[in-house]
């Protein structure tokens, strides 16, 4: 917690709260700058962390962890674990956040995983951890802890499966997705009132003319891209040039799909899809 945070986000006469990982103490005295009375509440005390694509799983040390739970509590402050149980993030709903010191920089989309290393783990089993918190927390229990319930029960035993027939993406679209529409120029996903998912663009460069650089400035987030049919590359908000030239006429498809919606930082709520349109040189298409 920073007093920047407190004095920009909370509002007089609510309770305020804290964020934290560790050094319950540090934080506590942050908060009673600002709010000299009332009740310590760590809102969300970050006993894991969650992954990103393309980096390392994380893992939080279980007796670390549970040290640091203890300071809280010795504090005589309330707790609200986060995660105490992790999960998963179905049907494209994972978030994103934001690289750099100040949330706006490369696009860090999580995985579907939402495991957290929490004390009961995705598949609802108490860890290593969960007994370490269970151990702090019987100190200030006015009785015996409830018996802990029963591990759950595998769903299936391991299968193996061989797809012995597949159907190309467009088709699955023709039946699966929504209608066509037609733009002056290519809409967001929120302009088509999509949260998430793929959106298939079409386009076309005119023509005769020579072989121009196609770029899709402002693109969120991935882009895979056809020309007359055949894929040409795959384009990216930090990459969003086709590696070869196009020449007109032509017919440009891109599929577009969202990596997941930034949930923290100053770019909340931004756009996806093509949001600077599509440039053939320096003309847009449409």
């Amino acid at each position: 917690p920073e007093d920047h945070m407190l004095t920009g986000g909370s509002v007089p006469g609510l309770l305020a709260t804290v964020n934290f990982g560790s050094q319950a103490r540090a934080g506590f005295e942050v908060l009673r700058r600002h709010r000299p009375k009332g009740p310590l509440m760590c809102m969300e005390f970050w006993c894991g962390w969650f992954d990103h694509w393309g980096a390392e799983h994380t893992v939080r040390a279980p007796g670390d962890a549970a040290a640091a739970l203890a300071e809280i509590l010795e504090c005589g402050a309330s707790v609200n674990l986060y995660m105490a149980h992790g999960g998963t993030s179905f049907a494209g709903w994972a978030g994103a956040n934001r690289g750099g010191e100040l949330h706006d920089g490369t696009l860090q989309p999580d995985v579907t995983s939402y495991d957290y290393d929490a004390p009961v783990d995705e598949y609802g089993r108490a860890t290593e951890k969960f007994w370490a918190f269970r151990e702090v927390l019987a100190r200030y229990a006015e009785g015996p802890l409830p018996e802990v319930p029963p591990v759950p029960p595998v769903l299936a035993s391991p299968a193996a499966c061989t797809p012995t027939e597949w159907t190309a993406l467009g088709e699955v679209v023709d039946v699966l997705g929504g209608p066509e529409r037609e733009f002056g120029a290519p809409p967001t996903f929120e302009d088509l009132d999509v949260d998430r998912g793929l959106v298939r663009y079409r386009l076309d460069v005119p023509g005769p003319r020579r072989p121009y650089p196609l770029r899709a400035p402002g693109l969120r987030d991935r882009a895979v891209v056809y020309v007359d049919g055949v894929r040409a590359g795959v384009l990216t908000e930090d990459s969003p040039a086709l590696p070869e030239p196009v020449a007109g006429p032509a017919a440009v498809e891109l599929w577009v799909e969202s990596l997941g919606r930034v949930n923290y930082g100053p770019r909340l709520a931004e756009p996806k899809g093509l949001t600077g349109g599509v440039l053939h040189e320096r003309q847009y298409l449409h």
